[in-house]
């Protein structure tokens, strides 16, 4: 077991309640990722935590991977009865995933539509390791998404921490653009939208819509949502 894995099955307990209690961010994470990934996709989401991502976007087949094996115990008690919805601790790159006792499919047999990771990528022990391992079921129409809190907002957020406002964040390492951008390259992904979103991501009554609305097209390399879409070479 990992830091990484030791820290989010602790968390795995008051992972819904934190996110219950930052609403408004997570609304507003959902409804970025439905723009991006439609409705009725082959989806896999990398550190799916306890599910909720990937049961919103309503794939048609989405399968969910998380290092926690007590996320992943929750993940299927909320969603277990979703036969769409597929959750694991082992990435099933290559490997056959059971879908009946008959039958077992490889998911490079599924051509994916969408790889998606939110908030994920800073506690990732080896992000290379992660990029080359997706690239190799990606094909020519699979997307990689990624979602992160933008850097420049790392002080806030361990404020916010330090008060109890969020969850506890563990062992991570905020990545900049242009890192990320290098091992992508590395791993024959091009980059095709990268962009910024929520600029305010608390609600704060009057202040909050309005920085959304108006100020964020001003100042949005601050916002604090930074988001890459990328595909294949």
């Amino acid at each position: 077991m990992s830091q990484v894995s030791d820290h989010f099955n602790d968390i795995a307990e008051e992972y819904d309640y934190f996110k219950k209690r930052n609403k408004f961010y997570y609304d507003n994470l959902k409804s970025l990722l439905k723009k991006i990934i439609p409705t009725n996709k082959i989806v896999l989401e990398i550190g799916c935590g306890t599910g909720d991502l990937l049961a919103y976007l309503k794939p048609k087949k989405g399968y969910g991977y998380d290092i926690s094996g007590e996320m992943i115990k929750i993940a299927k008690s909320k969603y277990g009865s979703k036969k769409n919805l597929r959750f694991s601790t082992n990435l099933p790159l290559l490997k056959p995933l059971i879908i009946n006792h008959k039958q077992s499919l490889s998911l490079r047999d599924q051509s994916l539509d969408f790889v998606f990771m939110s908030d994920v990528i800073e506690h990732l022990e080896q992000p290379g390791k992660m990029f080359k391992d997706i690239s190799r079921v990606m094909i020519d129409k699979t997307k990689l998404v990624i979602t992160m809190a933008n850097p420049i907002w790392e002080p806030g957020l361990v404020l916010w921490e330090k008060l109890s406002w969020k969850m506890r964040e563990g062992p991570h390492r905020r990545l900049r653009f242009d890192e990320i951008g290098k091992l992508l390259e590395k791993f024959n992904l091009k980059i095709e939208t990268h962009d910024y979103f929520l600029l305010i991501p608390v609600k704060i009554p009057f202040f909050t819509d309005f920085a959304n609305k108006y100020l964020e097209k001003v100042f949005k390399k601050y916002a604090f949502i930074e988001y890459i879409v990328a595909t294949k070479l």
